[in-house]
């Protein structure tokens, strides 16, 4: 039995995908496959690449690493992701899906066909900054003769991308929508678009997943919270204790944890 996780983007929010990842680690649920948008891509790298989901978050905070790909807004102009690029490749030093652990598939817009991309092969830091590319914030990324930007766009919760090969798949949404009054500011406006923009397809995606981890209390962060990284991976923790254990019934749920009981007497 496959088991395939699907991590959605987010923004900060993303920090949760590696609560998440811990507490599937510490039940003993095996991940086969696993798939990523934006924040989510680079959350499912790290974690595909063998790095502990509290070795990521560790990288990742102390570095400032979202806080370079994701700097804070302004008018001045597009920015270029080529400082982003620099601190990846500390992380993936063989930067290419085939040095992965677990199969790894990263989602991507592209924008000179007006449509998905799936990488899954070839260099990974590229695909890893497309998939996390902000329109109208950075220049787009260049991967041979198209441009690419961040895969919210198309599809933020990949899910379809594990379907065929997995026969479980877990969808991780972390970016919920809720109303917003206070509309205030460029920021705000560009993230509630976006927001907005990605719920219609995550909708969709959810169709295709066996058992759906959204926290809600993720609501009241934004995409900008970079500064929120501990509290956030607690919250999808938590949230993903709190969910096996509510759904302990479920027939997926019983699979999962048969399964990792099984492993751990073969062991």
């Amino acid at each position: 039995m496959k088991t395939g996780i699907a991590l959605s983007g987010g923004g900060a929010r993303g920090f949760a995908h590696l609560g998440v990842l811990q507490a599937m680690d510490e039940m003993g649920i095996e991940i086969d496959e696993i798939s990523g948008t934006s924040a989510g891509s680079i959350a499912a790298a790290f974690y595909a690449s063998g790095y502990s989901p509290k070795e990521a978050l560790d990288a990742i905070a102390n570095t400032n690493l979202f806080k370079i790909i994701w700097p804070a807004f302004s008018l001045s102009g597009l920015i270029s992701m080529s400082k982003s690029e620099e601190v990846f490749r500390k992380f993936f030093a063989d930067d290419t899906f085939s040095q992965t652990k677990i199969p790894l598939r990263i989602i991507a817009t592209n924008l000179n066909e007006g449509k998905k991309q799936e990488f899954s092969e070839g260099p990974l830091v590229k695909a890893m900054m497309a998939s996390s590319c902000i329109p109208f914030i950075f220049d787009p990324v260049k991967i041979g003769d198209h441009s690419y930007v961040d895969g919210g766009i198309v599809n933020n919760l990949p899910s379809e991308a594990l379907r065929e090969r997995c026969d479980i798949v877990i969808g991780v949404n972390v970016a919920p929508i809720v109303k917003e009054d206070d509309l205030g500011g460029p920021k705000k406006m560009i993230e509630r678009i976006s927001m907005v923009s990605i719920s219609a397809n995550v909708e969709k995606s959810m169709q295709s997943c066996d058992l759906i981890i959204e926290p809600k209390e993720l609501r009241k962060y934004g995409t900008f919270d970079m500064k929120k990284a501990q509290e956030i991976y607690q919250i999808g923790y938590d949230a993903t204790m709190h969910y096996f254990d509510m759904n302990a019934k479920n027939s997926f749920v019983k699979q999962l944890r048969q399964k990792a009981e099984n492993q751990k007497q073969s062991s």
